[in-house]
């Protein structure tokens, strides 16, 4: 099966190495059993932080964008470190370069790729250039809901939930740099046309990743009319 992994930028901090360890862990569990993966990881805290000194010193929302996409792609570094010679030693920084990275066969890497994406719109695009088997958002909740719930305690997780319905559901969330909510209109008009399999999950226990392959049933999938 080939897995495109995108590991929100809350969970892959150089704050916490232990927890890239974890993930490092299930990757190879994912290998031992014959998938392919790539990892696309957000650039988190340091990001927003990089994002608003360059935008308190008048750094407009393309250059702004380049300083968060430089920040996801330590992160990725991170992890390429962490799996050595099971990974593509180059964080891949635009389509034509993963294609030259996956001939390889190894695990590869990304953060960002240009202004105007969200880490969570490239790891679309990767699925859909390679025909991914699977894409899986590794976030901070445990999956979509039909309410923010960070905001409303009666908010309900959806085990299933179609493109059109997550699109009213995530209408008016910001674009601005460094500030892409779960799924932003590009992933979703990707995932949509490609129809690629997307599972929505709570990545702090990274156990769960490997749950949501082997069964698929955790987080919240992804469905298509």
């Amino acid at each position: 099966m080939k897995i495109v992994l995108k590991i929100s930028g809350k969970l892959v901090s150089p704050e916490d190495p232990g927890y890239i360890s974890r993930i490092t862990s299930v990757i190879d569990s994912l290998l031992k059993e014959g998938h392919r993966v790539v990892i696309v990881t957000g650039g988190g805290d340091i990001a927003r932080r990089y994002i608003s000194a360059c935008r308190a010193l008048g750094g407009n929302e393309g250059i702004c964008d380049l300083v968060g996409i430089e920040a996801s792609r330590l992160n990725a570094m991170l992890l390429i470190t962490s799996l050595g010679d099971r990974a593509y030693r180059r964080v891949v920084r635009n389509v034509d370069e993963l294609l030259q990275a996956w001939g390889t066969g190894l695990v590869i890497a990304a953060g960002g790729f240009q202004p105007g994406q969200s880490t969570v719109a490239v790891s679309a695009i990767i699925a859909e250039t390679i025909s991914a088997d699977l894409l899986i958002y590794a976030t901070v909740v445990s999956g979509i809901y039909d309410k923010d719930p960070l905001k409303d305690p009666s908010a309900k997780l959806l085990k299933r939930v179609s493109v059109s319905e997550l699109r009213k559901i995530l209408s008016g969330q910001s674009v601005a740099a460094g500030r892409y909510e779960l799924i932003d209109p590009l992933a979703l008009s990707i995932l949509e046309r490609s129809r690629i399999r997307t599972i929505v999950l709570d990545g702090r226990d990274p156990e769960t990743i490997l749950r949501a392959v082997k069964t698929g049933d955790v987080g919240t999938l992804i469905t298509y009319e």
